[in-house]
């Protein structure tokens, strides 16, 4: 008789043992599938986010657009300028040359053909013609680094970045940041910036580069006409820092917590997306850092980007 239950007990034994197995696999089958659907959202967010954020940069662009323009268009002026001068100058250089040859190939005298090379000398302005080349050609190639360098920075703020950390200058972001919104800054605020000592830190150039180009648009945009805007770059406490202080308007109480809220703006329909700031905010947070902003009405604001050392 014991035997019978025993045989019943472990054939019962068996039978939940095997349901047991069945049942984990089956949670398992399914936690697997959740995860992998997970995965695929999570992919599919990311991909949402990249395509949000070079949204936001092209929109951006589209407001720099005419001052990047017009910031070409200077240099470029004054460098055909030059290079039409430079035309003209060089014709003078090669009627004077073909004189001189006509007078060797006619067998003047020497003492004739130094008469005439003297009068030549005079009559073309030979010596204001070279000297003049000189800084014509100083002017030009100063005009082409310009361009070049604001190609440069329109490159670096449009890229997107890949996910591949790079060894990142803080200050290079800011100089291209400030560079490319040179034409706006120039006619409308005064604009001081203190380049600290920085090490490199490995990160994003292109997404910092839009954090800096975001902020300091908005401080463009919150101060008065010679309005005052102070950026400083520093190392305080194991933190990178980015001061971007204005005399501006200031941001009303209210609105502090919604700042880095998506689409929250406080700027008239049609001129702004809402998306700056809270990306601006995701992209430091990226680095381990956050953003802190100070801001009293009629007074100004102030916003500090901040980028551990140990973390960067």
């Amino acid at each position: 008789m014991a035997d019978v239950d025993y045989e019943k007990a472990y054939i019962r034994e068996k039978q939940l043992r095997k349901q047991a197995e069945q049942l984990l696999e089956d949670r398992s089958r399914e936690l697997y599938l959740s995860n992998k659907q997970l995965q695929e959202v999570n992919d599919a967010l990311h991909d949402q986010q990249r395509v949000m954020v070079q949204t936001e940069k092209m929109a951006s662009l589209g407001v720099l657009a005419a001052g990047v323009a017009h910031e070409i268009n200077n240099p470029l002026g004054y460098i055909y300028s030059n290079f039409s001068s430079l035309v003209e100058g060089l014709q003078d250089i090669q009627r004077f040359l073909n004189q001189a040859d006509q007078l060797i190939v006619g067998g003047q005298s020497v003492e004739q053909i130094q008469e005439a090379w003297r009068e030549g000398l005079m009559l073309f302005d030979i010596a204001y013609l070279l000297s003049d080349y000189q800084n014509l050609a100083i002017e030009t190639i100063e005009g082409l680094e310009r361009v070049k360098q604001i190609v440069a920075d329109l490159k670096s703020f449009t890229r997107q970045d890949d996910g591949t950390r790079t060894a990142v200058d803080i200050n290079d972001c800011l100089r291209a940041a400030i560079n490319i919104l040179n034409n706006q800054t120039k006619y409308h605020a005064q604009l001081s910036v203190d380049y600290g000592e920085l090490p490199e830190i490995s990160g994003y150039f292109g997404k910092l580069n839009q954090v800096f180009v975001n902020l300091i648009a908005n401080a463009n945009q919150a101060v008065e006409e010679n309005g005052q805007i102070e950026i400083v770059s520093r190392v305080n406490n194991g933190f990178i820092e980015v001061v971007i202080r204005d005399d501006g308007h200031g941001i009303d109480e209210e609105h502090m917590k919604y700042l880095f809220t998506p689409f929250f703006t406080t700027k008239p329909v049609g001129q702004g997306t809402g998306l700056g700031l809270s990306i601006s905010h995701n992209a430091v947070q990226e680095h381990g850092g956050d953003i802190r902003v100070e801001s009293t009405l009629g007074v100004g604001t102030t916003f500090t980007v901040r980028i551990p050392l140990d973390k960067a």
